[in-house]
């Protein structure tokens, strides 16, 4: 076929073509732009396709699916091109009524003829054969049914729609416009970097700050100064030559590690992780480079996590995709192409649930995983690339899945490249093609249907119930494949051997007839499939989009759309909404009363000025919420970019069109109660000053956090730089340091003031607060006072004052203080505005720059020390496994579970039998109570294993959380017992769960992990030796010997898995929950893994597993099956049987027969959501069928007669322990842990460090060598007070690093009562201690020489020692805080609350004597801050004597012939402070309110014995 025409096979699928089919209703019940239906009550269209729905019995039943998986049934491909032609007839009515309106679209537009579409070849469906699953039922429609439909609307007008273009632009011929097919020829992938990392630790991050990290940020941006890095180049794809047609769907196929996800990426265009790629990729004959700069969007890779917003709603997720991806003028069709999608999906329950992930709760990860499937559907792409995307999918969802990956290739007439693993027949019998790879190298190209009998006559045998999937990944694997008899010398060994004959073999001379055949035809059309892709893509555009653009929307369009996904998430994140306001307007209350009732005389000024200084700095202060936000959309932010929905600048630019409301309600509420509770001057104009001058600087300073955001990799270095920025700005506003002083005494930082936008702020309150105010002089302000003193010769204590005057001007106070003047009002504005605006610049220019998202993978990290004796040898690797390519067991290897005179571990001595009984479970939902579980029966007796299976969403992790004893919220009831008794306190630590998400401390080691498992959770009696050669042990049956020094944190999924199995057996529990173990495997894996556990249950343990897509080989493997229904409802349990026998007993009883080559389980779940019908006709109700079965019967009598026998055994003694380990153990364990993971985790511990640095050296030298006048006094107490500005930048670091570890702990660790809190909360505080220590040490050494304070022993140690008591007491006042916080955010949100009420009631900002009487005998008392500063001052201040500087004295004049001893001695005696500058002098007489420091302590109710 291939010789004379070669390229006929492959034309073949365009010479058959069905008409379009009339797909699901969609148009009766579109969306309006709020997420609503739209539901036209009067609609009686004939042509409606009515959707079959469950019978009220059984939706009863169902109503316990919350939040979980669609259960009106799997994905059909009749319904789906239904519910597809049915949106489409609604689009071309919209079409129709917006071509009328505007007139600008002929009736020469519309065509009148039925569209034909490409369809997948019709040769191979004719033979895969009658008995073919998923198949034949579609095919039948494409010839059927959808003719008959086409002709019923033989008069449609739908040329109209299709020339508008929503997925896709079609020829008058019926053809997709956007049809390209890829080829690529002698693709070459190699990777960066060497195959093995060594754990970067506390040293390496010091050291790093000394170059080598600037020289890798600098060689990031600027690429011509990176050093040559090809000598640590490995290959991660070799050589690869091959097609996909537009049209047709490739299976890639190989084991973790094989190349697969490189493969994806690189035919995705997506290089930027990799050293180099060499060779040729085109789409349609377009090449890389142009794609990547003008077609973005057009070719996608979807990664194998679902990463999406888990606040928005679905709606709200498929939504912001179509804005970005429609035209102004189509914006009316978005509601209907929601509702399409929706429907196409099987998701329509779920459009205004949360998208969640797996910290918020939301839709199932079956329904995210379809969410995944119509975002990209959404994308109107023409290549899509999908990587093991049916990772935690059920067999029947993962069948879905596939089949709508076949909807969405046919309707838009894609090239779809998927790898997936353990894939059904099902599944692959949808595929055109297939590719195997192994170790980079391509072992088969070619039809889906001649792939296994290449394998075949090569030499390997394909056992019964085999999948052709599982078939052609294990032929590479030593451990599984299986050679024909006579072939065990001849067939291929290596991957390079089966390369080496593929390339020889006549397969691969038709993949390269086909490619020249290809080629060929665009040579002969003039490139016409790719010059109507382009004009497609243009005419898709907006008007206003550049045609060189990936985009199709004009950027203020993305901005627009991005804004509201702001508001949005906002607005689904209520809890830290709430939360920020409670705390807005609490501190203005406290803040208020603080400063309430300000005298308007001189003794008020300085305290106004905190006032307003705390106005511009609060909101400011708590916008550091913002951080988190920026850096943990950075993932999804990416994504959309790559699929050209929209540019991450116009995220940042979003994010201040946001603020500008939000703000606006924060400032105007913090405002109100502000200014008025602090007497401010009641003028209108005063007071809108004021709100405009906040409200900018909080845009302002919000703009900086989020420009550090967008320059920063992590979270911490996000929050040290802004915390770090923060201070800076505090210190040089010119509140603490007075502008003038800044200005020309502090030479070496003094400069900052003018790069200070709070500078201007705080200028611009100021002076318009002062303006045209007149301030008497304070009674305790006014020199000399007594018997006989005129009002003529008086002065005032006031900087400003002039001489003999007892009142001072607002402009005085000013000019004199602080330099600043009215005058400046509207220039310091536009400063600000000036500012703000670069700062959003450099995020637009950050943002577009720099990623930060790990392709997540790359060689493994070891600690240092580890393997040391391993020598790597060059391996292709798969980057997103992240294996080790040095090792192929280690890196893509599996479980050897057949090798002869293994041992197996010991399991713990028990027979108990664990039973359940009438288990209900339920959760508030929507103001009530939503039923989760329903009567549950069922047993686990030892060396028995139980499948727990059930579609996505019906309840099996609820059910394996509710008998492990983990339901945390919710009511649990029913009776779950242990031979008849009632769970005896040590229940869940002699029980293991393993839990699908593969919860670990990531900077932990392997062997690190187990042996901490087994050394807290086995017997306290056992001797530590043995624990730890049982870790051996269980380390070399996992195999993962090789790599025990790896991190967790690197390894694969698979690696993960293993660890995480590995970590629960090392506590040999006498009974095992498992959920999803197989989940992310491999079936080579999965069977290995699977294996191992039957194993397990020969040595006695009880296992209960939730499982999904297992095989014919793993479900032999399971004693029993417990089946669920959505809503918790059980459907069957009892014995599997010998190939299903049992099952299939008990189905065909009732009228429903398994086929002989059908997988069991994928039956199983099939057969429970499409249901069937009785004799009768009616309907069939399963749940209801096993409640009333025999089989029911039989297990309610077998768990009573369990009860009734075990119980009379004499019971086990109990050891009464919760814990195993005793609690001293516990803690010492855990502690070293905690360590290890600060020294190889170093930011956090870097972080401190830097801030001790920073911090000490600005306040050292800001106020170096500090002399002897008032202001230096004044100075002398604020260098001691801002080391209260070092907690904010420290506990916001400290309260992520304690509530992930609190995570960890509450998720997995408590639960497995591995230790208590006890042991927590002291190796939590013990851990903080040395860095504290250490990083005081650095502050006070940078702080205390340099400002010139006193030098004596007594003086300087206790400075010291108090100082370290301040870093120990901040690192444990961010744990208290964090303890007893409910969620991260509301933390965040928590904190500036503490910060405020430690840093203002300490008597510096505002004065002992003039606090509120409220305030004044109990926060004083109780703020820490108190007591720190206080005692500083108290060891610093009293041997200090003062000299007043000119400006500083009050001047006054005395009578005629008297000198100023003679008139103001007594004044001065009888105050018992201050001293007169010239005694002897007879006019302009200068007054020292100070003699020392004691005096001047006095007013900050602090003595010298403090």
């Amino acid at each position: 076929m291939f010789g004379q025409q070669p390229g006929e096979f492959y034309r073949m699928r365009a010479d058959v073509r069905a008409p379009d089919a009339d797909l699901h209703n969609v148009a009766a019940m579109p969306f309006d732009e709020d997420g609503n239906r739209i539901v036209d009550p009067t609609s009686t269209d004939p042509t409606t396709t009515v959707v079959p729905t469950p019978d009220d019995t059984l939706e009863a039943e169902i109503d316990g699916a919350w939040g979980e998986r669609d259960v009106g049934g799997p994905v059909s491909h009749r319904m789906a091109m239904d519910d597809y032609e049915s949106m489409r007839r609604e689009l071309t009515r919209l079409s129709q009524i917006n071509s009328r309106v505007s007139q600008k679209t002929t009736r020469t537009g519309f065509f009148r003829t039925p569209t034909t579409r490409t369809t997948r070849s019709e040769t191979a469906k004719s033979q895969t054969g009658p008995e073919s699953s998923g198949t034949t039922e579609a095919g039948d429609l494409e010839i059927g049914d959808a003719g008959e439909m086409a002709e019923k609307e033989g008069d449609f007008e739908l040329g109209g729609f299709i020339k508008e273009g929503y997925f896709e632009k079609r020829t008058e011929a019926g053809d997709s416009a956007k049809k390209v097919g890829v080829v690529f020829k002698n693709l070459t992938v190699k990777g960066v970097g060497a195959t093995t990392n060594f754990a970067k630790t506390l040293p390496d991050a010091i050291l790093g700050t000394f170059g080598p990290d600037l020289y890798r940020i600098l060689s990031g941006i600027i690429p011509a100064i990176k050093l040559d890095g090809s000598g640590h180049q490995r290959t991660l794809i070799n050589d690869f030559t091959g097609i996909v047609r537009n049209g047709e769907m490739m299976l890639v196929l190989g084991r973790p590690g094989s190349g697969c996800t490189t493969f994806l990426k690189s035919v995705a265009n997506k290089r930027g992780d990799y050293a180099a790629t060499t060779g040729e990729v085109t789409y349609g004959g377009i090449s890389a480079e142009e794609q990547d700069t003008h077609y973005r969007g057009e070719v996608n890779y979807n990664p194998e996590d679902d990463q999406h917003f888990p606040s928005l709603t679905v709606f709200q997720t498929l939504k912001f995709s179509l804005m970005n991806k429609t035209r102004k003028r189509h914006k009316a069709e978005i509601g209907v192409i929601i509702d399409a999608l929706l429907k196409m999906f099987g998701i329509t329950h779920t459009f205004k649930t949360l998208v969640g992930n797996e910290f918020v709760r939301g839709i199932s990860g079956g329904e995210r995983k379809r969410v995944s499937i119509a975002e990209t559907l959404a994308t109107k792409s023409t290549v899509v690339c999908w990587d093991n995307s049916t990772r935690g999918l059920d067999a029947s969802t993962a069948l879905d899945y596939a089949n709508s990956l076949r909807i969405m290739t046919d309707i838009s007439d894609r090239t779809t490249l998927v790898t997936l693993y353990q894939a059904g027949e099902g599944i692959y019998e949808l595929m055109d093609k297939v590719l195997v790879i192994d170790e980079g190298r391509m072992l088969f190209q070619g039809p889906a249907k001649e792939a296994k009998q290449y394998f075949i006559d090569l030499g390997f045998h394909c056992p019964d119930r085999q999948t052709t999937a599982d078939f052609l990944t294990s032929v590479s694997d030593p451990t599984q494949r299986v050679f024909r008899q006579g072939y065990e010398s001849s067939a291929p060994k290596t991957p390079a051997e089966f390369e080496k004959i593929f390339k020889s073999s006549t397969n691969y001379q038709k993949v390269l007839a086909d490619i020249e055949d290809y080629e060929k035809h665009m040579r002969e059309t003039g490139h016409e499939d790719a010059r109507q892709f382009r004009e497609s893509v243009r005419e898709q555009k907006s008007k206003t989009v550049s045609k060189n653009s990936s985009f199709t929307v004009s950027l203020w369009s993305q901005i627009l759309a991005c804004t509201a996904r702001e508001f949005w998430l906002v607005w689904g994140d209520k809890p830290t909404l709430y939360t920020k306001f409670f705390i807005i307007i609490s501190n203005a209350l406290i803040v208020g009363s603080l400063f309430y009732g300000e005298s308007t005389d001189t003794a008020g000024a300085f305290s106004r000025g905190g006032a307003l200084f705390f106005s511009i700095l609060f909101l400011g202060w708590l916008q550091l919420t913002e951080l988190m936000k920026a850096v943990s959309g950075r993932v999804v932010i990416a994504r959309h970019s790559d699929y050209a929905f929209n540019s991450p600048s116009a995220v940042a630019l979003a994010r201040v069109l946001a603020d500008f409301p939000l703000i606006i309600v924060q400032v105007l509420v913090f405002c109100v109660v502000m200014y008025f509770m602090t007497n401010l001057d009641a003028d209108v104009s005063k007071f809108w000053i004021y709100c405009l001058f906040v409200y900018t600087i909080t845009i302002c300073i919000t703009a900086l956090y989020r420009m550090f955001a967008a320059l920063s990799p992590t979270i911490d270095d996000a929050v040290r730089f802004s915390g770090t920025a923060l201070n800076l700005l505090i210190v040089y506003t010119g509140y603490v340091i007075a502008k003038p002083t800044l200005i020309r005494e502090k030479i070496w930082f003094g400069w900052l003031y003018y790069l200070n936008p709070i500078a201007y702020a705080f200028e611009g309150v100021l002076t318009s607060e002062f303006a045209g105010r007149q301030m008497e002089c304070s009674p305790q302000q006014l020199v000399p006072q007594g018997p006989g003193v005129q009002p003529q010769y008086q002065g005032c204590a006031i900087s400003g004052a002039s001489v003999g005057s007892t009142t001072v001007t607002g402009e005085q106070y000013l000019g004199t203080t602080y330099s600043y003047s009215r005058s400046n009002l509207w220039r310091n504005f536009g400063v600000i505005i000036a500012y703000a605006v670069l700062y959003i610049l450099v995020t637009v220019v950050g943002s577009e720059l720099f990623r930060f998202v790990g392709s997540g993978g790359g060689a493994m990290t070891f600690k240092k020390g580890g393997k040391k004796d391993i020598v790597p040898a060059p391996k292709a690797l798969d980057e997103e496994k992240g294996g080790d390519s040095g090792n192929t067991s280690a890196s893509s290897g599996h479980l050897d579970t057949n090798q002869e005179g293994e041992v197996t571990p010991q399991a713990f001595a028990s027979d108990e039998i664990f039973t359940w009984e009438n288990v209900e479970y339920s959760v508030p939902y929507d103001g009530g109570q939503r039923k989760l579980l329903n009567n549950v029966h069922g047993y686990a007796k030892p060396g028995v294993m139980i499948a727990l299976m059930g579609a996505s969403g019906a309840g099996k992790t609820t059910l394996l959380n509710t008998l492990s004893q983990r339901q945390t919220v919710g009511v649990v009831s029913g009776d779950m017992l242990v031979d008849g008794r009632p769970l005896r306190k040590e229940f869940q630590r002699t029980t293991g769960y393993v839990e699908q998400q593969d919860v670990h401390d990531g900077t932990a080691t392997i062997r690190e992990a187990i042996e901490f498992s087994a050394i807290l959770r086995q017997e306290r009696h056992v001797p530590q030796k043995e624990k730890l050669d049982y870790v051996d042990e269980i380390i070399d049956l996992l195999e993962l010997r090789e790599i025990q020094d790896a991190l967790i944190s690197s390894l694969g999924v698979e690696q993960k898995k293993r660890v995480t199995i590995g970590v629960e057996l090392a506590a040999k529990p006498s009974l095992l929950f498992l959920d999803e173990p197989t989940s992310g495997l491999d079936s080579q894996s999965a069977y290995s893994v699977i294996r191992f556990l039957k194993k397990l249950a020969h040595a006695g343990h009880g296992l209960i597993c939730t499982i999904h897509q297992p095989s014919s080989l793993l479900v032999q493997q399971f004693d029993m099956i417990l089946a669920l229904n959505p809503g918790g409802n059980t459907f069957y349990f009892g014995p599997v049987g010998e190939n299903g026998s049992a099952v299939n007993n008990y189905f065909s009883s009732r009228g429903v027969e398994c086929p002989p080559q059908k997988n069991i389980a994928e039956f199983i779940l099939e057969t429970a959501i499409k249901g069937g019908k009785r004799a009768d006709g009616k309907r069939m109700n399963w749940n209801e069928e096993w409640r009333n079965s025999e089989e029911n019967k039989n297990l309610l009598a077998e768990i009573k007669h369990i009860h009734s026998e075990r119980s009379k055994a004499p019971a086990r003694e109990s050891t009464e322990y919760e814990y195993a380990s005793p609690v001293w153990l516990q803690t010492t364990m855990l502690t070293r842990r905690m360590f290890t993971q600060h020294w190889r985790d170093p930011s956090y511990y870097y972080g401190k460090l830097f801030v001790a640095v920073i911090v000490g050296i600005f306040n050292g030298f800001t106020f170096y060598q500090l002399g002897n006048t008032v202001a230096d006094l004044t100075n002398r107490m604020f260098t001691s007070f801002l080391i209260c500005l070092i907690p904010p930048t420290v506990v916001n670091a400290v309260v992520p690093k304690f509530y992930t570890n609190m995570a960890l702990w509450l998720a997995r660790e408590n639960p497995s009562r591995i230790y208590n809190w006890f042991a927590f909360s002291t190796a939590s505080v013990v851990t903080e201690i040395p860095i504290s220590i250490l990083s005081s040490v650095i502050y006070w050494l940078l702080w205390y020489w340099p400002t010139g304070l006193p030098t004596s022993s007594s003086a300087s140690g206790y400075v010291f020692f108090m100082t370290m008591l301040f870093f120990l007491f901040q690192a444990s006042w961010g744990q208290w805080i964090c303890a007893f916080a409910p969620s991260f955010t509301v933390i965040s949100n928590v904190l500036p609350f503490f910060f405020v009420m430690f840093s203002l009631f300490n008597g510096v900002v505002r004065p002992y004597s003039q606090l509120p009487v409220f305030w004044k005998y109990w926060m004083y008392y109780i703020n820490p801050s108190t007591y720190w500063i206080g005692g500083v001052m108290a060891a610093t201040l009293p041997s200090v004597p003062v000299e007043c500087a000119e400006q500083e004295a009050a001047r006054f004049d005395p009578p005629p012939g008297q000198s100023c001893a003679a008139y103001a001695g007594q004044f001065v005696q009888q105050a018992g402070q201050g001293y007169l500058l010239n005694p002897d002098a007879t006019s302009n007489c200068g007054y020292c309110q100070y003699k020392d420091g004691t005096e001047y302590m006095r007013t900050l109710n602090v003595v010298p014995g403090d």
